[in-house]
């Protein structure tokens, strides 16, 4: 953790430094924006070239339509001196273009100025045009002129024109006269020499005006010039500037560069030290952590070997105990109905009120040591829970019969209905909490309620409250009675007795369960123990049981339907044992609509030759059968891959995985008959009667037990059939009939299975 916050420090660190370089080079202007400033102004060059030019031809040509071509060309380059100002920041670079508009400008003034000028210079060549015409009528009266010597006097320089005419005014006067036509002459001349007087008095004055003008014209010219030179000056001024700065911002991006570059580098090569240093550090760290790992496998080991040990001490410790209890047991009742005096009854009262405490806690202790090794399997049939609350109540409270205690019981009508679920486990939980009630309640009642706080179409949600007026758990001591061999006082064990695993039992089998249970508790007041559990509904509701409170076996009646001899002979013994009718038939087909037949149930396997268990529920819910009236079904099938949900939405109540044991078979009747009290109790397995390792007699002994008839009936049932169907197996591969094989081996799976012949049952 060192580590990564001192590389994240680095990191933020050296990206502010390299940030802060790189915001120098961003703030700096681009060398694109530098370039686009040089092309424009290269751009403004040529256009003012091209403007001074325009400028002169309009002052040549004294032509409005030159000078207006001239302006609108300055008002182009105003506009691009305006976009070049929106290209820079720089105030100075502003103010220089400002100038320059303001130059040409000026400029333009001027150029107006000259080119009146010029235009106002225009009457000269009027008076020219009068004096050649003067000249002209004088050489037709005879007089010389100085264009009979020089045909363009006016290209001459002002010496040599007064020389020339001096000289053709000598030669006029000697020019002889013609008498006639003197008075004439005389009259012409006069005239001409008098308008020639007057007009060479207007050149004189014309040609002064005109030098002046001349001379305004050079000024304006000199004016102009040095404006041109300014603007010049100021442009190249601008461009060296932005070549200046283009310079700068090239220098300072590189100097912002290589800065970014070293703190990169600098970064990186700390950076990896930093790395280095910590991966020596972490690596140290893990070597310890896998030597430490290594000690704590070692340890789990031991201890797992430990646990393992414990829960083989108990089972065996268990096992070796319940053989004496039973004994112990049976000898007191077989005691307990000879003569006896008063003393030696309560002498056998306290043996067997002894060995059934011990028995207790040698079933808490194996249900404890499965539940921490993960072993305790649930099952999932149906039961009524209304019923098997109040059984459990009353059982236990004929116990406590002597206290003077009120017991209340109150369950949710839709209770009354069947469920599914575990109902031993169930039971188990509840007769831990109803059994601390009595045990902790010296007088004063215990109310048990049950309710239904949320249902659908497919689960219950069941809250059942044990709620007793007893001696109440303080506070501190509410979450330690849930602890293995934990009670809330020391004085509560010899006080009360127990070995404080009742609870924990019933803690851990409510977590299986996917419930909770919660404790609320007051001194002297008592307490309430609240047990959460979810619960499947079953939408095929079993037939209602028509008896009194309590019904043997001897009342129940039971349709078997197996396409297997020997398990049909093994399971006709089993109910001739509890007393319970059976109708076998190895095929539906031979069984007729109007038999007369009565049974409580139907017990189905699920692949049969001539009909599946599927199709078997819905031929009798045809109504085609008078016998069926709404019997419940169980399934019976070696399979595997199907769900029990999916019997259950077929119309099964439940389903017996073969192979099955005798005390599956009667709890799944209980469950479905509550009020039915079979003779479930825990004996031991007689010791094979084969050594063979191939198969085990186990699953036929705890069906028939001592029975020795009944167990050489169902054998030699088996290996009849076996053989038979053996045969069937070698003429159906001679005929290559699949379908024949496939029929004749799963008939004999179920006896395979029975046997635990577990060599031959995957062929």
């Amino acid at each position: 953790m060192l580590s990564y916050l001192v590389l994240a420090i680095l990191a933020l660190v050296s990206g502010f430094f390299i940030y802060s370089e790189i915001q120098v080079y961003l703030s700096t202007e681009t060398a694109v924006d530098n370039d686009a400033k040089l092309l424009k102004t290269g751009s403004l060059l040529t256009h003012l070239y091209e403007a001074e030019s325009l400028s002169k031809m309009a002052l040549q040509d004294k032509s409005t339509e030159s000078f207006n071509a001239y302006s609108t060309k300055l008002d182009a380059v105003f506009v691009e001196i305006d976009s070049i100002k929106a290209l820079t920041n720089n105030i100075d670079q502003k103010l220089k273009l400002d100038s320059v508009q303001a130059l040409l400008q000026e400029k333009l003034e001027n150029s107006s100025i000259l080119l009146s000028l010029k235009t106002q210079n225009q009457p000269n060549i009027s008076i020219d045009n009068a004096l050649k015409e003067i000249q002209k009528m004088e050489a037709s009266t005879g007089k010389l002129t100085i264009e009979n010597f020089n045909k363009n006097p006016e290209k001459l320089s002002s010496q040599k024109r007064k020389i020339l005419e001096d000289w053709v005014a000598l030669l006029n006067k000697n020019i002889p006269e013609n008498r006639i036509d003197q008075v004439d002459s005389e009259k012409v001349d006069s005239v001409l020499r008098v308008s020639k007087a007057l007009l060479s008095k207007a050149k004189q004055q014309n040609l002064t005006k005109q030098r002046a003008l001349e001379l305004k014209e050079i000024a304006l010219n000199r004016n102009d010039i040095m404006l041109s030179r300014q603007l010049h000056d100021i442009i190249a001024a601008f461009e060296q500037e932005i070549i200046t700065n283009t310079y700068n911002d090239t220098i300072k991006k590189q100097s912002a560069l290589r800065t970014s570059i070293r703190l990169a580098g600098f970064a990186a090569v700390l950076g990896f030290l930093i790395v280095g240093l910590f991966t020596l550090l972490i690596t140290r760290d893990f070597l310890k952590v896998q030597t430490y790992r290594q000690k704590l496998e070692k340890e789990k080991k031991y201890s797992e070997s430990l646990l393992e040990s414990r829960e083989q001490l108990i089972a065996t410790v268990s096992h070796d105990l319940r053989t004496p209890l039973n004994t112990i047991g049976g000898y007191t009742e077989l005691m307990e109905n000879t003569e006896l005096n008063e003393k030696q009854r309560g002498y056998l009262k306290n043996v067997h009120s002894a060995s059934g405490y011990v028995n207790r806690l040698v079933n808490d202790l194996l249900d404890f040591s499965k539940l921490e090794a993960g072993k305790i399997t649930l099952e999932n049939i149906p039961f009524v829970l209304a019923d098997l609350i109040t059984e459990t109540a009353e059982s236990i409270r004929e116990i406590y019969s002597s206290k003077a205690i009120k017991l209340r019981i109150n369950t949710d009508e839709r209770l009354h209905s069947p469920v599914l679920g575990d109902p031993f486990r169930i039971r188990q939980i509840i007769s831990n909490l109803i059994g601390n009630a009595f045990k902790f309640t010296p007088e004063g009642f215990i109310k048990i309620q049950a309710s239904v706080t949320h249902s659908s179409s497919n689960t219950l949600k069941v809250l059942i409250k044990v709620i007793d007026s007893g001696i109440g758990i303080p506070k501190d001591k509410q979450n330690v009675i849930f602890r293995e061999f934990t009670q809330a006082e020391v004085q509560t064990e010899k006080k009360y007795g127990g070995y404080g695993l009742g609870l924990t039992i019933s803690k851990k089998l409510t977590t299986l369960l996917n419930g909770s249970l919660t404790l609320a508790s007051e001194i002297d007041k008592g307490s309430t123990f609240s047990l959460q559990l979810p619960l499947a509904a079953i939408s095929h509701a079993p037939a209602p049981v028509k008896a009194e409170d309590t019904m043997p076996t001897a009342g129940l009646s039971i349709l078997i339907i197996d396409d297997d001899t020997a398990l049909l002979r093994l399971l006709e013994e089993v109910c001739g044992n509890e007393a319970i009718a059976v109708h076998s038939y190895n095929d539906f087909t031979k069984i007729s609509p109007n038999a007369k037949l009565l049974y409580d149930v139907v017990l189905t396997d699920i692949q049969m030759p001539q009909i599946t268990g599927f199709e078997l529920i819905q031929k009798l819910r045809s109504g085609i059968y008078e016998h069926y009236n709404a019997q419940p079904f169980i399934a019976m099938t070696g399979r595997r891959d199907l769900e029990i949900k999916t019997y259950t939405d077929a119309g099964f109540a439940t389903v017996l995985q073969k192979p099955f044991t005798k005390a599956a078979l009667l709890n799944v009747l209980e469950g479905l008959f509550p009020k039915v009290k079979t003779s479930i109790v825990s004996t031991e397995l007689r010791k094979e009667v084969s050594s063979s390792s191939r198969f085990t007699m186990d699953v036929i002994l705890e069906f028939l037990g001592d029975n020795t008839e009944a167990i050489n009936e169902v054998v030699q049932t088996f290996i009849t059939d076996s053989k038979e169907n053996l045969k069937e197996l070698e003429v159906a591969a001679k005929a290559d009939n699949n379908e024949k094989i496939r029929a004749t081996a799963h008939r004999m799976l179920p006896m395979f299975r029975q046997l635990q012949a577990k060599e031959v049952i995957p062929y």
